[in-house]
């Protein structure tokens, strides 16, 4: 999962967190639906980039400067910033981080050509720009954004000189309605051979003793400094590692088994983990979806990742040295994080020494023929047996904040054609298809014109893609693929993550799939309660089987079955309030916070969404969604005799709360 300090402004993002503010002239409730809004963001980035250039050649603030900025300063956590996704924010927010986003674009491209950046000390006037816009709007510690800032300035400097990159380049390829601008330059169309379904995929392999069983491991972020007792409430995006303040109250004290609050995963976890999974299954291979350094994107190191990634390796190995191990590749394998490059870059700046290291470590389980294309872009294939296939792509072709993709986004359509076929090839061996891929392609994060053309080829070729695996939401949750026509088609099963990061419990999935189609038939998600766990630091955590997909929701597995679920879920709120549990790990924070209206209407669509800018069926199972829960009021107040108020679900903390309540008054 990415660290959402995403917008653009040499690597590092400026967007907000979930609060309401209020903007000198602009209305403070509007929705994302009113496109004068839009209109109304644009100048008041102009208004912003004017006066802070201004602020920055005299030293004296304008007094609309100062207004602005007291706006800015206090509507923002600095933590929401880099924990929450764009989508999520309320339309308040998402004003402010498209707002920020045009204005610190806008600054740079008034000093680029003929002020301060255009002359010999371009970096260093570049990064006293960076650091001075970070701290007057209080958007990240100064290590953080002078962190980004070194990372990711060489990549950024060639884009803005070699292209014409400006505030709606930039900006307008958010998942936020009011940003988003047409990108008429990158419309990618793929010549696809061959017909289209006609009709939803209706096929559902039978269970038998036969059944092969697959782990799935996803989102590891392995942090080796991790540390226990140390500091779990600093302002920095990822905590964990620095020593216990002083003055800290003792329940900023970093868990030893990890910690909800923003810290990624100690070695001991993951022994754990590998422990658990080696004593308890019997696996007969295992898929790895990426992410395996931690969410420090502000400090890392080339050689710090590529130790991270053997290490892993190297575990897994030792514990599972008989079984294969597919992978593909996350955004925060590369350095700096996110960002992949091409041909048409300076050597430089690629991350062929990635993909080097990567093919070394994937070497073993893969065919010699597989390396071309590892070497060149960190995908391929292979067909462990006969009649199956897996492809592994680099998702990171279509993420947002890949900041390659603003030079030349036409360069994704080597890897997509690869796609294309590779599948017609495997449709005329006759072989099953499953499919790794990190991103989700109706994440937020995804850009759309990727994942349109992505849908296209899976909907060409559902009749023999029977699984698709993906990761990086941290979530427990899957995706169901349409048709422009609304035929539901293919699933993306999403294996959340090791990490906590943030607010989570640990999970891994084990998949049962049907042989010789390989289609899942089942799966289940094993994870423990990171409080309980932390209460007893000297003990292994108690893993424990959190839920078995069929018994819980329904044993039709087919794209046609999940999707008469969707309806389901959209009829009878309580089922999706099941889902939504185990999509956040049961973890308790979020069971404290709770899921309300406009929680499960976002939990709906979510499912229901294989590209971000295309929600019809999304929309649909919302209208049944509003229509149930305004039922549901109703029946409540019809029930109300005055008694006890009904209970809401109460998690571990909860419980251990009203337990010692209960021993104190006894």
């Amino acid at each position: 999962m990415k660290l959402l300090w995403s917008i653009a402004l040499l690597g590092m993002v400026l967007c907000l967190g979930s609060q309401a503010f209020n903007l000198p002239g602009v209305p403070a409730i509007f929705t994302s639906e009113d496109h004068p809004i839009s209109a109304v963001s644009a100048g008041v980035a102009e208004e912003i980039s004017r006066e802070f250039v201004k602020y920055l050649r005299t030293g004296v603030e304008s007094e609309r400067l100062k207004e602005l900025g007291r706006e800015l300063r206090g509507s923002h956590s600095k933590k929401a910033i880099f924990t929450e996704s764009l989508v999520d924010l309320t339309s308040a927010d998402q004003y402010f981080v498209c707002t920020i986003c045009r204005s610190t674009i806008n600054v740079f491209v008034r000093t680029l050509t003929d002020g301060e950046l255009s002359g010999p000390n371009r970096e260093a006037e570049a990064k006293k720009l960076v650091l001075g816009f970070c701290d007057y709007f209080s958007i990240a510690t100064p290590e953080v954004c002078s962190g980004l800032f070194d990372l990711n300035w060489p990549i950024l400097d060639f884009i803005f000189n070699e292209t014409a990159a400006n505030s709606q380049s930039f900006c307008g390829m958010l998942p936020i309605p009011i940003c988003q601008v047409q990108q008429e330059e990158f419309n990618l169309t793929l010549t696809i051979e061959g017909d289209f379904p006609t009709e939803s995929n209706s096929d559902l392999a039978a269970r038998s003793p036969q059944d092969h069983l697959v782990l799935h491991l996803t989102d590891i972020h392995y942090d080796p400094e991790y540390n226990a007792g140390g500091n779990a409430d600093c302002d920095e995006p990822m905590c964990c590692r620095s020593a216990l303040p002083q003055s800290s109250p003792t329940s900023s004290a970093a868990g030893y088994w990890s910690d909800y609050r923003d810290c990624d995963t100690p070695k001991h976890l993951i022994l754990s983990a590998f422990d658990y999974i080696k004593e308890n299954h019997k696996i007969e291979w295992i898929y790895h979806t990426g992410d395996v350094p931690p969410h420090n994107v502000w400090s890392t190191t080339r050689q710090g990742n590529i130790d991270m990634l053997t290490e892993i390796d190297g575990l897994l190995t030792e514990y599972f040295p008989e079984t294969p191990v597919y992978s593909c590749l996350g955004n925060h394998e590369p350095h700096p994080a996110n960002v992949f490059g091409n041909d048409e870059i300076p050597d430089s700046l690629k991350v062929d020494w990635l993909y080097e290291h990567v093919w070394k470590l994937w070497s073993k389980w893969l065919p010699a023929e597989a390396e071309a294309t590892v070497r060149r872009g960190g995908y391929y294939t292979i067909s462990p047996s006969e009649g199956h296939r897996i492809i592994a792509l680099n998702s990171m072709d279509c993420y947002l904040y890949n900041w390659w993709l603003f030079y030349n986004g036409s360069l994704i359509q080597e890897q997509l054609q690869w796609f294309h076929d590779t599948l017609l090839a495997a449709e005329q061996a006759a072989e099953k298809v499953h499919i790794l891929s990190h991103i989700p392609s109706g994440d937020g994060d995804c850009w759309p014109a990727w994942a349109n053309e992505y849908n296209r080829v899976l909907n060409r070729f559902s009749g023999i893609i029977t699984g698709i695996f993906s990761g990086h939401t941290h979530k427990d949750e899957m995706n169901l693929h349409y048709t422009e026509e609304g035929l539901a088609v293919a699933i993306n099963w999403n294996g959340g993550s090791l990490t906590t990061y943030s607010n989570k419990n640990p999970n891994y999935r084990l998949y049962v799939l049907s042989p010789p189609t390989r289609q899942v038939v089942e799966h289940f998600t094993y994870t423990f309660n990171l409080t309980a766990a932390n209460l007893q630091p000297e003990q292994q955590p108690e893993w424990y089987l959190e839920y078995e997909f069929t018994k819980e929701f329904t044993e039709d597995t087919s794209p046609a079955g999940i999707d008469k679920l969707l309806v389901a879920m959209a009829e009878k709120p309580a089922l999706l309030r099941k889902f939504w549990r185990y999509k956040v790990t049961s973890a308790d924070p979020k069971l404290n916070q709770g899921c309300d209206s406009a929680c499960l209407s976002k939990t709906l669509c979510r499912i229901a969404t294989s590209n971000y800018q295309k929600r019809t069926r999304c929309r649909e199972l919302q209208a049944i969604l509003e229509k149930s829960l305004e039922n549901e009021e109703e029946d409540e107040e019809d029930n109300d005799d005055g008694g006890a108020p009904g209970l809401k679900a109460l998690s571990l903390a909860s419980l251990l709360g009203l337990l010692v309540a209960s021993a104190v008054l006894m």
